[in-house]
């Protein structure tokens, strides 16, 4: 179920980046919020390797990679999202697709970037989108992943009341979910989980062996 905030704020976008700015404080702001996926792979990926960003929307957390000389590849369903994504992000090769059954060759990338996206898909759904970035990915290839994580007692209701008004059911299930178990039992290896924001967010590198 879909809250009315949740379309206000989807069809407003001054509302939604009201409500990013808002909730990234506790990480540092807007800026390293985006920047969080680049933040934890680039001393491990080769300059200019071919990075994937898994439901980009407008493009703003590809942005840090394209400044940092990455080729970008930007895939999402929607494609009014991608038109305002190559109008600011020119750089950024987009295509349009479901995260779900992405249209690209097996081990097309160096990196796949899912940046607080993957709460928005059932559970079922959400195992489909990361069996897919392990086939995406090159060997050695890395997955990073930022998504909500259950906070701590002290931020839990504020969380809750946000997904409540913001989201759906689906990132409430994420919360209870344990994501780094999963992907280690997909066959990911050299899972590391951060937890950021009064737990409230997590951080997630795994690699394809």
């Amino acid at each position: 179920m879909t809250s009315f905030l949740r379309l206000l704020a989807y069809r407003n976008r001054w509302i939604y980046d009201s409500v990013t700015a808002v909730s990234s404080l506790a990480v540092g702001g807007v800026q390293r919020l985006r920047g969080l996926g680049l933040e934890a792979l680039k001393e491990r990926l080769e300059p200019g390797a071919a990075v994937l960003d898994l439901c980009c929307g407008s493009g703003e957390a590809a942005a840090p990679w394209i400044d940092a000389g990455y080729a970008i590849t930007g895939l999402d369903l929607s494609p009014r999202a991608l038109d305002l994504a190559v109008q600011r992000y020119p750089l950024m090769q987009r295509v349009e697709g479901l995260a779900e059954d992405p249209p690209f060759a097996d081990q097309s990338f160096a990196a796949i970037q899912l940046s607080v996206a993957l709460h928005e898909f059932p559970r079922t759904e959400r195992e489909q989108v990361l069996k897919g970035t392990l086939r995406l990915l090159k060997p050695g290839g890395w997955l990073v992943l930022i998504d909500l994580h259950m906070a701590n007692p002290l931020m839990r209701f504020p969380q809750r009341l946000f997904c409540a008004l913001f989201e759906t059911e689906t990132a409430t299930a994420m919360l209870e979910d344990n994501l780094p178990a999963q992907l280690s039992a997909l066959g990911f290896t050299d899972v590391e989980q951060q937890l950021l924001a009064g737990k409230a967010l997590q951080r997630i590198i795994a690699r394809r062996p």
